[in-house]
């Protein structure tokens, strides 16, 4: 089937044309002037000599032209390969020569890390600069922009094509680029509009919400709540995300009225220090969607900020939440705040299997398994890796392990590759880090395995919040906060490390690297 690209934003500018859509730090759009804005980048870029299914990186802190230049490339099947601004170079380079980019899009705030890397960018023959500073080897944004035509192109594409690349988060190694086509992606929107939609006791989105994005735009924030604002004529805000400051954020909250956002937990502990700081602070939100946090977060965020969140279960292939849990379903049993909730839709599956991908049965720990129209796909030209990712029956595998109840509520234990095997028993990490994030000196931790004398010893690495000093005392009582979970689970040692090697922007640790941070302290 063919269908005409983009053409939601188009919608949106229809029935919104004169409305606020966009604010960032230079200004605010309307729904009429942002379509035309993406209208004038897509066609640039054809303009330019890229044509039809041509991948193209961007590479951009939050601003504006990163909303116009992903609308853009939508609507002229431009695919947009996602750059998260939080790796490194030598990731990016990677993923782009893997996918045979012909064009980067990217922020002059990363200039020298682009100008050193140029040479190794084998295929890409067209560089946009976005900002001030433009390179003579790059063209500058507003020059291609103004080489487009407003006007709407009303282009028809075979929904199986390629919309856009989505990179994985590289916690588990280089970044895998995800293929999204037009038809997963419009799954993947549906399910977010549901989601958002019916959270809790929250109206459904409309024009007078305010959504902000202060973590990166082109990860799950823009992912999971871009469109669904923009579609019902809501305003959407960015904030700079080269760096995170909790006071600046809730401001900001105030400011502008916030209505919505999206909140990895590892940044909401401060959120909520600060706001308790104040005595409190005039907020309207409604929908906060919470990522990876722990049960003392939830219930400190209801009595901090009302029960204004979801804890919310996602893979970076679905693009969407698939499970969540809502302040009302732990009103009804407390034992789910441990979980991370039901289905957020009727138009998702989950369910736990064996090593088979044979369904087991209420409280017995397996495989966690999605199935859907938003997880149909691929690993750009990696089909080994593709055919892994699904069992029989179109099953898709995140690779994550948990069990579900028998109301249906599924309770996440850990990244199936992360698992820790201590004397014949399993030990999930992030069940483990849960538990430890709950002492008050503790900022953020991540849990690895680590040989020693020829067995396996679990080993938390943390880092302390601001103005806590490491001692053994401390770290003694860290250990002690481990001490419901089972003798085998509990943690040998605790290190403390001035910063944990995370990925975008603190939400994820990356356990590789943090094992081997570990294991040369431990060597000391």
């Amino acid at each position: 089937m063919r269908i005409e690209a983009g053409y939601l934003s188009r919608l949106a500018a229809e029935q919104f044309g004169d409305r606020d859509a966009l604010t960032d730090a230079s200004g605010t759009q309307t729904f009429a002037e942002l379509n035309a804005r993406a209208n004038q980048v897509g066609s640039g870029v054809r303009t330019a000599g890229i044509g039809s299914g041509a991948r193209v990186g961007l590479l951009s802190l939050n601003r504006s032209e990163v909303v116009e230049t992903w609308l853009g490339f939508e609507k002229h099947q431009i695919v947009r390969v996602v750059l998260h601004s939080h790796f490194d170079m030598e990731a990016h380079v990677a993923s782009l020569n893997h996918v045979g980019a012909e064009g980067l899009f990217f922020d002059t705030a990363f200039l020298d890390q682009v100008e050193a890397a140029r040479s190794q960018l084998s295929t890409v023959r067209l560089f946009v600069a976005i900002g001030d500073g433009c390179p003579d080897w790059a063209v500058p944004y507003e020059q291609l922009v103004g080489s487009g035509s407003a006007d709407d192109a009303f282009l028809s594409v075979d929904e199986d094509a390629p919309c856009f690349l989505q990179l994985t988060s590289g916690t588990t190694g280089m970044p895998k680029a995800w293929v999204k086509t037009y038809r997963s992606w419009q799954a993947v929107i549906n399910q977010n509009v549901q989601h958002l939609d019916s959270f809790g006791t929250a109206p459904a989105v409309s024009t007078d919400d305010v959504n902000l994005h202060f973590h990166p735009l082109q990860w799950a924030s823009g992912f999971q709540t871009l469109y669904p604002y923009l579609m019902r004529g809501a305003r959407s805000v960015l904030m700079d995300d080269s760096g995170f400051d909790a006071t600046a954020f809730v401001d900001l909250l105030v400011k502008e009225q916030v209505t919505g956002t999206l909140m990895p937990a590892p940044l909401l502990s401060p959120v909520l220090d600060d706001i308790e700081a104040r005595g409190g602070a005039d907020l309207a939100m409604r929908r906060m969607v919470i990522f990876f946090a722990t049960p003392e977060q939830l219930q400190r965020t209801t009595e901090v900020m009302g029960p204004v969140w979801c804890h919310g279960f996602g893979s970076t292939e679905q693009g969407a939440v698939i499970t969540r849990l809502l302040p009302g379903d732990v009103a009804q049993d407390p034992r789910r705040l441990n979980s991370v909730g039901r289905v957020a839709s009727p138009f998702v599956e989950v369910a736990v299997v064996d090593n088979n991908g044979t369904r087991l049965g209420a409280n017995e720990v397996g495989e966690i398994v999605v199935r859907s129209p938003m997880s149909q796909g691929e690993y750009w030209q990696l089909p080994d890796k593709t055919a892994a990712t699904y069992f029989p029956n179109d099953w898709f595998r995140p690779e994550d392990v948990g069990y579900m109840d028998a109301d249906g509520f599924l309770y996440y234990s850990d990244r199936a590759g992360d698992t820790i095997h201590v004397n014949g028993m399993a030990v999930y990490p992030h069940l483990v880090e849960s538990a430890i994030l709950g002492h008050e000196a503790v900022a953020n931790c991540g849990v690895v395995g680590i040989e020693v004398d020829g067995e396996a010893r679990v080993v938390a690495g943390v880092q302390l919040v601001a103005g806590v000093i490491d001692s053994e005392e401390v770290r003694s009582a860290i250990l002690a906060a481990a001490g419901s979970l089972g003798e085998h689970e509990r943690p040998s040692r605790v290190v403390v490390l001035e910063e944990l090697p995370t990925v975008l922007g603190g939400a994820k640790v990356q356990r590789g690297e943090l094992r081997s941070r570990i294991e040369a302290a431990w060597a000391e």
